[in-house]
């Protein structure tokens, strides 16, 4: 599709000291992550578009969880900022968000 993407892990682990260490893109504090979780998959386009999708599960269906809430404001970001982002549950879903914009 003309699109390179990488899968963006997030999260927190403890060091050796106790200490947590956070990992991901954009998860530089709790607050942050809880207001804002950045995509599964973060790339770029052909034409040099950022690229970010939020993976479902086929047949999700968005709830409004404090969790999609944070999510869905990670996509609008990138949105606003003329990249390209969305949930996608399958193949298509991707052809969609795609379609005319690389």
């Amino acid at each position: 599709m003309g699109v390179t993407l990488w899968r963006n892990n997030s999260g927190a682990a403890f060091n050796r000291d106790g200490r947590p260490v956070r990992f991901g893109l954009g998860n530089d504090s709790r607050l942050l992550n809880a207001s804002m979780k950045s995509a599964d998959l973060i790339g770029i386009s052909c034409n040099g578009r950022f690229v970010a999708l939020e993976i479902k599960k086929p047949g999700w269906r968005y709830a409004g969880t404090d969790r999609e809430k944070a999510q869905q404001n990670f996509l609008d970001f990138v949105r606003r900022n003329f990249g390209i982002a969305g949930f996608v549950t399958c193949v298509e879903d991707m052809e969609q968000l795609f379609m005319g914009r690389i």
